[in-house]
């Protein structure tokens, strides 16, 4: 397992968390308006700004994971 994908494990994680801690209590609004651009169960699923941060980090840490790791010669 290479630094990058472990890091993208620890973020994707920390993320994972943060968007449960975000569902599940009364935040701030969200920073986009769900309800207006996309189906309900998007907006259902990122009710705050909290769970719309621990999304992106979620996204970020599979990025992390999946980078094609540089190749040795």
């Amino acid at each position: 397992m290479t630094i990058s994908s472990t890091i993208g494990w620890i973020v994707s994680t920390l993320g994972s968390a943060f968007w449960i801690f975000g569902y599940f209590i009364t935040g701030h609004p969200p920073l986009i308006a769900w309800q207006t651009y996309t189906p309900a169960w998007i907006a259902e699923f990122l009710p705050n700004i909290e769970s719309e941060i621990g999304m992106v980090f979620c996204i970020g840490g599979m990025v992390a994971m999946y980078w094609p790791a540089r190749s040795r010669k």
